[in-house]
């Protein structure tokens, strides 16, 4: 599958060649000397504080450290070897890093904004700055979503850079709000500080965030700008959930209850909703082929046909990202059973919600299963797509409001 369109910009040159590469190698020298020193520091690891230990003097200090031994063998390697310059993986990966180290400065900035701790209480956050920033958020992804929805009727250039560049800023708004969160739990008390992944308020958010990114890479590298009005859409969808909740008081932030007390908690979640949003990229795709398809079939001669991508474009779209999302669902659900044993005692106990992730895995693994080994392309799958992610949905959402089992905490309370 090429580029559908091709648009040149100062942030394509930055991000390729020898920048992208040395920066790539430096974001993970930077990560590798962040691991040492939760290995090997004074202090190691601190369960409840490691996010103030890695913006500490110690944590810059492991970590620039790693991050200039990455640069300097990065530097070296491709003096010796300039062919690894044409790989795709450094170009593809360092503009999401890029922007999670913005989402990092952008939350320590407004960190300095917070109220006084004399004003700060459990009963009452309403002055916290976390809560404005996601505000900021939505309203940004809403407009994003009509962005796009008015380029299908009206491509013009302009529409479709405020579409995406709105789509951009909202993904770096969630993430600096979520980090602020995360800094705000434990202004408010230690025994209360977590990480922002623990409730629906905090893991939509997330969601919003990871369905994004995933269109926004495939937006990048296919110029599938005509899929954003149906990826946002849902989004947009998501959104006014969001604002549901936080009117029913589950945007504030909440101890821990014990099951969630867990590091497995920090990287099962984020991973998980990586294939949730990869799923839901999944069904726009597919929404947008049934859409093109229809109007194929009935002889349309819209402009919108010129703004979707083609029928097989938006086949190969919507396959890439369950192949994206299956992997990381399924390395979610491996972590959440390793999890589940060390909590309960037990890898497996049919709760509900594990019931419907297995079920949820059995539909997309499937839907692989049909595309690549039996040659399914097309209507079918695209309606498999968008059934799978309602399936995915129930799974997400439907367990947790109205069913009981040992997830029984991610209810609404």
């Amino acid at each position: 599958m090429t580029a559908m369109t091709a648009e040149p910009s100062i942030w394509e040159l930055v991000n390729r060649g020898r920048w992208a590469f040395l920066r790539f190698y430096a974001y993970i020298g930077a990560s590798l000397g962040i691991s040492a020193m939760a290995m090997y520091a004074q202090g190691g690891y601190n369960e409840d504080a490691f996010l103030y230990q890695i913006l500490s003097t110690q944590g810059l200090l492991w970590g620039g450290t790693g991050a200039l031994i990455g640069a300097a063998l990065a530097a070296v390697v491709i003096t010796i070897k300039p062919a690894l310059l044409q790989g795709r993986v450094a170009p593809n990966t360092v503009p999401w890093l890029d922007g999670m180290l913005l989402m990092v400065i952008l939350a320590a900035i407004a960190a300095l904004f917070e109220p006084d701790a004399s004003q700060i209480s459990y009963e009452d956050q309403s002055n916290l700055i976390a809560g404005s920033i996601i505000m900021a958020m939505n309203v940004v992804f809403i407009f994003s979503a009509v962005a796009y929805i008015a380029y299908l009727f009206a491509p013009e250039n302009f529409i479709g850079r405020i579409a995406t560049g709105s789509a951009y800023f909202g993904i770096y708004a969630g993430g600096t709000a979520l980090l602020l969160r995360w800094h705000e739990s434990y202004m408010i008390d230690v025994e209360i500080g977590h990480a922002p992944v623990s409730n629906l308020y905090e893991v939509f958010i997330v969601l919003f965030m990871i369905t994004a990114a995933v269109y926004l890479s495939f937006e990048r590298r296919y110029g599938a700008k005509g899929m954003g009005a149906f990826v946002m859409f849902l989004v947009s969808a998501g959104v006014f959930f969001g604002v549901w909740l936080d009117s029913i008081g589950q945007a504030d932030i909440k101890p821990l209850v014990p099951a969630l007390q867990s590091y497995w908690m920090k990287i099962h979640v984020p991973m998980n909703f990586v294939g949730y949003g990869a799923f839901a990229v999944a069904c726009a795709a597919g929404m947008a082929y049934l859409l093109r398809h229809g109007m194929e079939a009935r002889g349309s001669s819209s402009k919108m046909l010129k703004v979707l991508p083609t029928l097989e474009q938006l086949d190969q779209l919507a396959y890439k990202s369950v192949a994206v999302g299956f992997p990381a669902f399924t390395l979610a659900t491996i972590l959440g059973a390793a999890w589940a044993a060390e909590a309960w005692g037990g890898y497996w106990s049919w709760d509900p919600k594990e019931t419907w992730a297995l079920i949820v895995w059995l539909v997309y693994g499937a839907y692989l299963h049909a595309r690549v080994s039996h040659g399914w392309h097309g209507k079918a799958l695209a309606w498999w797509a968008v059934a799978g992610f309602l399936v995915t949905i129930f799974c997400f959402l439907g367990v947790n409001m109205y069913l009981s089992g040992l997830h029984s905490y991610g209810r609404l309370s």
